[in-house]
């Protein structure tokens, strides 16, 4: 069978993994398949070799001697969707309940945690569920990676958001005011540098919009008691809350304290959104709010 170059795309790997006689045959080339259809009884001589040329031809099986066999991709795909399943499909139930085990609010987060995961050690689901998975966090391991997962939580808001920041990217700038006139109330630590400070950067609007709308929009900003800025020099890290439950903070790198190390997501956890909300204003003493609001407001 000659095997030709079929475009990757992910929707094709879907509609195999969909097809029931390609799952057959894809499981009997685990363990290696002869190259006619005997064996699988559910299936015709055609439904066998047409599904069979299009799993070589997307890289999921290939030919060794006169056995089929599962490619390393096929393998990856094998290992980590049919034999997980087999695991957590069983185990529907047990999921369900660490579900409704994480919306009760008569027991402590910390406490909550502990019994989840002492519950899945008892079962054959260790290995199948990680931590990350049950307690809804995700660490984030490079700058690069930071921007998208901060404008992912901050699209989430729909009520408040407190922003500690020191560094300045546009597209979370653009996402802060888009979210600010959707009637969002933002508080922001701007441990910028002076020259890209928010309060620079609103002023640079100012003496020159680029458009209407957003010159109307800073006077808005300048006028609103939704929008709370103050500016912090030595801000020690940036992180942001978002409606009092999700949670994106950096770690402090003690060796060079400016330079960003790994950051982490929390999705769902109001108790430590409340404890970085106090760290903020507790921050916020500390705080001056700039000359640019003070005149502002005071017109």
């Amino acid at each position: 069978m000659q095997q030709k170059v079929v475009p990757f795309v992910a929707e094709n790997v879907f509609s195999l993994l969909a097809d029931n006689l390609s799952v057959e045959i894809l499981t009997a080339a685990y363990t290696g398949l002869q190259s006619t259809s005997r064996g699988l009884t559910s299936q015709s001589k055609k439904q066998y070799y047409v599904r069979l040329k299009r799993l070589v031809d997307m890289g999921f099986i290939e030919k060794h001697q006169s056995l089929y066999k599962l490619t390393t991709f096929g393998s990856i795909v094998y290992e980590n969707h049919f034999k997980t399943m087999d695991k957590i499909v069983p185990n529907y139930w047990q999921i369900k309940s660490i579900d409704v085990l994480r919306t009760r609010n008569d027991f402590p987060l910390e406490q909550k945690e502990n019994i989840i995961n002492e519950y899945v050690g008892t079962t054959n689901l260790t290995g199948v569920i990680n931590p990350t998975q049950l307690t809804s966090y995700n660490v984030v391991k490079g700058f690069e990676s930071l921007i998208p997962e901060v404008l992912k939580v901050l699209d989430n808001a729909e009520n408040e958001v407190y922003f500690a920041t020191r560094y300045y990217d546009p597209h979370v700038s653009n996402m802060v005011f888009q979210k600010f006139s959707k009637g969002i109330t933002i508080h922001i630590l701007d441990g910028n540098p002076n020259q890209i400070s928010v309060e620079n950067r609103l002023a640079a609007i100012i003496r020159t919009p680029p458009n209407r709308e957003t010159a109307e929009m800073v006077k808005k900003v300048l006028k609103s008691s939704r929008f709370d800025l103050k500016r912090l020099s030595n801000l020690p890290l940036s992180f942001i809350v978002v409606d009092k439950i999700q949670v994106v903070y950096e770690t402090i790198n003690f060796i060079n304290p400016e330079q960003f190390t790994i950051a982490v997501s929390k999705y769902d956890d109001a108790y430590f959104a409340q404890r970085f909300i106090e760290y903020f204003k507790m921050l916020s003493k500390n705080a001056t709010i700039p000359d640019l609001f003070i005149n502002s407001r005071n017109r």
